[in-house]
């Protein structure tokens, strides 16, 4: 049994970018790798990284940490990935409740500053009154989020682009939140993300 799953959210269109961005280089690495290296060496067990397609993925055959760690994380496909982010995030859960997860942990793929301190403070703030533990930037709830196992039934009837946000909106769980510092949670969509990450964040 797995306890912990991470849900690597990585099928999304780029659409705002214009091109793939999870293959863009940033910092010597893939954008959509750069996370990985925290995220293996975290308390995670097991990484369940979310794509659009089969095959070799560029950004992913590029990680030196996957190929480290073979056994800690696999590819799953969203093969309809373009009716929203829900579609992807039930993709995951449903292969977590397979693998019998206790709880799983929702990365966007384009957030690529995360760190394992982090991670460790998400899991370490769940107890058993809470149903999420969710990262918060200036009050603002954002991803990583930590759910228990009995919200993923609620997370398997989310639809659209919303992905599970949509459920800590109405106030359906109860959960708790930690701050995070805001260049951690920085994510890339546009090109204008992208060369402030670079000139700015990694200068």
């Amino acid at each position: 049994m797995k306890k912990i799953i991470g849900i690597y959210l990585a099928a999304g269109n780029s659409s705002r970018m214009g091109s793939c961005k999870l293959s863009l280089s940033l910092g010597g690495k893939s954008l959509g790798a750069f996370a990985l290296d925290e995220i293996i060496a975290s308390k995670v067990d097991y990484l369940l990284i979310i794509t659009k397609e089969k095959g070799e993925i560029p950004w992913i055959e590029s990680s030196e940490i996957l190929k480290i760690f073979p056994d800690k994380w696999e590819i799953v496909v969203s093969e309809h990935s373009n009716r929203g982010q829900s579609n992807s995030l039930r993709v995951g859960i449903t292969r977590a409740v397979q693998l019998e997860a206790k709880s799983v942990i929702v990365f966007l793929a384009d957030q690529p500053f995360i760190t394992r301190n982090t991670i460790g403070k998400l899991i370490a703030t769940l107890n058993n009154e809470i149903e999420y533990v969710a990262s918060s930037e200036s009050g603002i709830l954002r991803p990583p989020i930590l759910f228990r196992d009995t919200v993923f039934k609620k997370l398997l009837e989310i639809d659209g682009d919303t992905g599970a946000r949509s459920l800590l909106k109405k106030n359906a769980l109860s959960g708790e939140t930690i701050e995070v510092d805001k260049n951690q949670l920085y994510d890339i969509d546009t090109v204008e993300n992208y060369n402030y990450v670079k000139n700015t964040l990694l200068a």
